[in-house]
């Protein structure tokens, strides 16, 4: 009896120690697996809610998110000039990860005369799950804190760099599968 119990307890030890040993990694993780050059790219990939090939359809500016007045004062009384808010509709062609759809309405910030994707531009477009503040009417209101200021949930470019060409496509698959990103795709 004593023997059967100790075989069974080593059993169960031994079963739990594979068990865990199987475990994939956290895709946090396996950022570590990807070649140094696309490590940046992989951790947006990791943020990223959609990451769809398609065309941007529409493009027009959103100052509901714009910060009132032409320039921002950041540390040490810096100045930089006031990001311009868009948004757009993409037309999707294929999803890669995220849920699929026919179109998705995006957001995007960028300096004043800066280069913003055009209208008919067709890009693969990573994009995140990001609060958009209503600037403009939290101004208005003067709230002080962000508890006054009204904000929308929406898909946002993060950086130019979430916008990238069509050839990628193969690359960023592989970068997908190596993260485990592509059990996402529903």
């Amino acid at each position: 009896m004593r023997r059967r119990a100790l075989t069974v307890a080593l059993g169960a030890a031994l079963g739990a120690a594979c068990a865990t040993a199987t475990r994939p990694l956290p895709a946090t993780d396996r950022v570590a697996l990807v070649p140094a050059p696309d490590r940046e790219l992989a951790e947006s990939l990791l943020d990223a809610e959609q990451v769809v090939a398609g065309r941007l359809i529409q493009v027009a500016e959103a100052e509901q998110y714009e910060r009132p007045g032409e320039l921002v004062f950041g540390i040490a009384g810096a100045k930089a000039p006031a990001a311009r808010a868009f948004q757009g509709e993409l037309r999707v062609d294929s999803t890669l990860v995220g849920p699929a759809a026919r179109t998705l309405h995006i957001t995007f910030f960028a300096a004043r005369g800066a280069k913003i994707p055009r209208q008919d531009s067709t890009a693969l477009w990573v994009l995140h799950r990001r609060t958009l503040w209503r600037l403009k009417e939290c101004a208005e209101r003067q709230a002080v804190t962000s508890t006054g200021c009204i904000a929308d949930q929406g898909l946002a470019l993060d950086s130019d760099s979430d916008v990238r060409p069509l050839a990628d496509w193969p690359h960023i698959q592989s970068l997908v599968a190596t993260l485990g990103l592509d059990a996402r795709r529903r």
